[in-house]
């Protein structure tokens, strides 16, 4: 499961550091953000399906831990199916919120 955690983590770091480059964006006022966002969430979705298949034996064998990897996942996908950020304040929330979500993933599979 370390090569397979390994690989997300790394996944999700990289989205992380895009979404930080974004929120230094927003600092200097790009009109592009809202579609640099919606490029992003597009991205970690697919990502995120493609890890739903990814997911080794080992981590199904454990259900608990199955179930809450599961959860944090969905969460995550719910984050980033909400509509395009119209506003710098709904950008920002939306960054918030995809970042916390990516962060959660990203200490659950730390910690197996």
């Amino acid at each position: 499961m370390n090569h397979f955690g390994d690989d997300v983590i790394a996944f999700f770091k990289k989205a992380a550091s895009k979404l930080e480059e974004l929120q230094l964006q927003t600092a200097l006022g790009k009109a592009e953000l809202s579609d640099k966002l919606e490029e992003i969430k597009k991205e970690t979705k697919d990502k995120i399906n493609h890890i739903k298949w990814d997911v080794s034996s080992e981590i199904q064998k454990d259900k608990e831990i199955f179930n809450h990897f599961k959860a944090k996942l969905e969460h995550l996908e719910l984050q980033l199916a909400l509509g395009k950020a119209e506003t710098e304040e709904h950008l920002t929330e939306q960054k918030k919120n995809i970042s916390a979500a990516i962060s959660d993933v990203k200490n659950l599979l730390a910690k197996d």
